[in-house]
C-alpha cells in the first residue's frame, strides 16, 4: 500500500541483514575481476528492477470482492501520539492506521502517480485567480466526522492557523504549505476561497482538514492526543485500542457516506521485525512489509501467500547530530570524514542481495533514483578511508593507538539502535566496523524499540542514528522539510543558510523544469552539510495472504480501502 502523506515518514527498521558481506575472494579470480563481475550483474539487476511495476497487487472490480472478513497488518508500534500532524505522530505505523480511518490528504493517486481530488471529500477545486493566487474549493456536504458532525470550512481554517508556524506552541511535524496560505475565506460551511501569499504550485494538497476544529483550536488540544485518537472521517473507524497487547482494531464506520467497505474489520498488530516472518508463516498476519533478507526468505516459504514487488520510495541513511560526539560533530571536516569512511556499497550489498534486489545508491535528497528530476548530487563521494583519516588530521586530530584524539578526548560516539530490530543492528555494525577501522571509537547503544523515536531521535538525544525515510508522491513539496532549520523533522541540529531561500524559490515556482533545477541545487547544498548520509533505495516488497485483492505493493497508487478484501 502507498501512503498519501505529504511528509516524509520515518521507518524504524528499514532493511539491513548480516547474511551477506562485502566482496570476498571465493575462487581463483582476483578481487578486481570479482568486483567487475558483481558490478556488471548489479547493473543488469538495476535494469530489471526499473521494470518492476508501479503497482503489483491483483486488481479486481469492487463487485467482484467478497463481503466481510478481517485483514491483519503488522505495524512496528502503538502510536505515541494519534495526531498525524504532530511531530510524535510522524511515523509509518500511525500513517498505516490513519489511511483506513482518516487519510491525511483528500487525493487519490493512480498507478502512474497522477493525483486527483477524492470525490468522497471534495466536489471541486480549481485555481480561480493567478495574481493573487486563489483556489476555490467545494467540500462534499455528505462528509462527516465519526461522531456525525459535518466536516466544514471552519475545520480547515482552524487547522491552517494551527500549522502555519505562527504559534510555536503547536508541535507540528511540518508547516510546509500551510504557512504559504495568506487567508482562507469562508463562503459557506462547505465552500471557501484559499488565497496564497505568493505563488504556490502544490495548492492541491492543502484543501481539506485532517483534524477537527476541536483538536486544532488550542496547542494543548493539538499536542495532547497521546492515548486516544481524535474524530476521524474515513470508511473505517477506531473500534478498540489494546495498548498493552499492541493491537488496534478498526471496523466499518457506520457514519461513512461513501460506498461500504468490503472488509468487516482491519487489525493492526504490533510485531517486532524479527518476529514478523514467523507470525506471517503461521497465518497470524495477512500483510507484512518486508525489508530484510531473513524475513524475505521465511515469507517465501508460506504456501498460501504471495510475495509482491514494486518500485518504492524508501531509503535508509545515517543521521548525525552536530552537537554529538562531545561536540566533535560540530566540525564539518569530522562529519565529512564519516561520509568518506563508510562503504555504502558494502552496506547496500549486505541488504539487497538477500532481498534478491540490486544495489541502487541514493545520491539525491529530493528525488529517488529513476524518478523524473533525479541527478547525482554527491559528486566525488566514494569510500576512501585514507581521505577520511586525512580530514580528521586537518581538523586537528592525532592518532593515539587505534583512535584519533584531540585535546585529550577520543573521537568516540554511540550509534543508537532500536531493540529487536535486526536490520538496524546489522546496518549499525557495518557502519561501526568501517569507522573504527579509520580511527573513530564507535559503540552501539540498544534502546527499547517503542522509545527509539520518542525518547531519542525526536528530542535529539543522540550522536548518530540510522533509520529509513519513506518518501512521497510529492517529492518537491515534501522532500525539503527534512533539512530545514526550524523543521520538526530535521534531527541534525543544523541546516545550511542557503536552504531557506532555495526552499522558498522551489515552493513558489510554477515551471516544472525550473523546479527540478532548484530542487537539485537544494540537494547539492544539503550534501555539503554532511549531516545525513543516504544509503540505498529499496523496492516495496510485501508478503500477502493469498486471495486478498486491491492491496499490496505499490509505489504511488492509493489503496482504496472500500475495495480491499478476498476475491469473490
Amino acid at each position: 500500500m502507498a501512503f498519501t502523506s505529504t511528509r516524509r515518514l520515518f521507518l524504524q527498521g528499514t532493511a539491513l541483514t548480516g547474511a551477506a558481506a562485502a566482496l570476498t575472494a571465493c575462487s581463483q579470480k582476483s578481487a578486481e575481476e570479482q568486483a567487475q563481475q558483481a558490478n556488471a550483474a548489479n547493473d543488469k539487476a538495476v535494469e530489471e528492477q526499473m521494470k518492476l511495476p508501479s503497482t503489483a497487487w491483483e486488481r479486481v472490480d469492487y463487485d467482484q470482492v467478497a463481503d466481510g472478513g478481517t485483514f491483519t497488518i503488522a505495524i512496528a508500534q502503538v502510536p505515541a501520539n494519534w495526531n498525524q500532524s504532530h511531530i510524535d505522530g510522524n511515523e509509518v505505523s500511525l500513517s498505516a492506521i490513519m489511511e483506513t480511518v482518516c487519510p491525511e490528504t483528500p487525493l487519490k493517486a493512480s498507478e502512474n502517480g497522477e493525483a486527483k481530488p477524492d470525490p468522497d471529500y471534495i466536489k471541486s477545486a480549481e485555481l480561480t485567480s493567478e495574481d493573487p493566487q486563489i483556489v476555490t474549493v467545494k467540500f462534499n456536504e455528505k462528509a462527516v466526522w465519526s461522531d456525525g458532525t459535518p466536516v466544514t470550512v471552519d475545520d480547515l481554517i482552524s487547522q491552517q492557523k494551527a500549522q502555519n508556524g505562527e504559534n510555536d506552541k503547536y508541535q507540528t511535524a511540518s508547516t510546509t504549505g500551510w504557512s504559504s496560505i495568506k487567508e482562507i475565506r469562508k463562503i459557506n460551511d462547505f465552500e471557501a476561497e484559499i488565497e496564497y501569499a505568493e505563488t504556490f504550485p502544490f495548492w492541491n494538497i492543502y484543501l481539506y482538514p485532517s483534524l477537527p476544529k476541536a483538536v486544532t483550536a488550542t496547542p494543548e488540544a493539538f499536542n495532547g492526543l497521546s492515548t486516544e485518537p481524535t474524530l476521524t472521517r474515513g470508511p473505517f473507524a477506531i473500534d478498540n485500542i489494546d495498548a498493552t497487547g499492541g493491537v488496534i482494531t478498526v471496523k466499518r464506520n457506520d457514519k461513512w457516506w461513501g460506498r461500504a467497505p468490503k472488509l468487516e474489520s482491519i487489525i493492526f498488530k504490533v510485531t517486532t521485525q524479527q518476529n514478523q516472518a514467523q507470525a506471517f508463516v503461521n497465518g497470524e498476519l495477512d500483510y507484512i512489509d518486508i525489508s530484510d533478507g531473513d524475513t524475505y526468505g521465511q515469507a517465501k516459504g508460506r504456501k498460501d501467500a504471495v510475495i509482491q514487488k514494486s518500485n518504492g520510495l524508501s531509503w535508509s541513511h545515517l543521521t548525525l547530530n552536530v552537537g554529538g560526539a562531545d561536540g566533535a560533530f560540530g566540525d564539518a571536516k569530522v562529519r565529512e570524514a564519516i561520509f568518506r569512511g563508510i562503504d555504502r556499497n558494502a552496506v547496500a550489498r549486505a541488504v539487497m542481495e538477500p532481498l534478491e534486489s540490486p544495489v541502487i545508491l541514493v545520491n539525491n535528497y529530493i528525488y529517488m533514483p529513476g524518478q523524473e528530476g533525479y541527478e547525482d548530487s554527491f559528486g566525488d563521494l566514494k569510500f576512501d578511508p585514507e581521505a577520511s583519516a586525512k580530514l580528521l588530521e586537518e581538523a586537528g586530530y592525532k592518532k593515539n593507538g587505534d583512535v584519533y584524539e584531540k585535546d585529550g578526548k577520543p573521537l568516540a560516539f554511540s550509534l543508537i539502535i532500536p531493540a529487536e530490530t535486526k536490520s538496524s543492528e546489522d546496518r549499525a555494525r557495518q557502519i561501526m566496523t568501517n569507522l573504527n577501522a579509520v580511527g573513530f571509537k564507535v559503540d552501539l547503544q540498544t534502546v527499547p524499540a517503542d522509545k527509539y523515536f520518542d525518547d531519542y531521535v525526536i528530542p535529539g538525544s543522540f550522536a548518530a542514528v540510522s533509520f529509513g525515510w519513506r518518501g512521497t508522491l510529492f517529492a518537491e513539496q515534501s522532500g525539503t522539510n527534512v533539512f530545514l532549520k526550524d523543521s520538526g523533522q530535521n534531527f541534525t541540529g543544523f541546516a545550511p543558510e542557503s536552504l531557506e531561500g532555495l526552499n522558498k524559490e522551489l515552493h513558489s515556482e510554477l515551471d516544472p523544469s525550473k523546479r527540478v533545477e532548484i530542487a537539485n541545487k537544494f540537494s547539492k547544498e544539503q550534501f555539503g552539510a554532511f549531516t545525513v548520509l543516504p544509503f540505498y533505495a529499496t523496492p516495496t516488497i510485501i508478503g500477502l495472504t493469498e486471495g486478498f485483492v486491491n492491496v499490496g505493493a505499490a509505489q504511488f497508487e492509493t489503496t482504496d480501502w472500500t475495495a480491499v478484501g478476498k476475491k469473490a
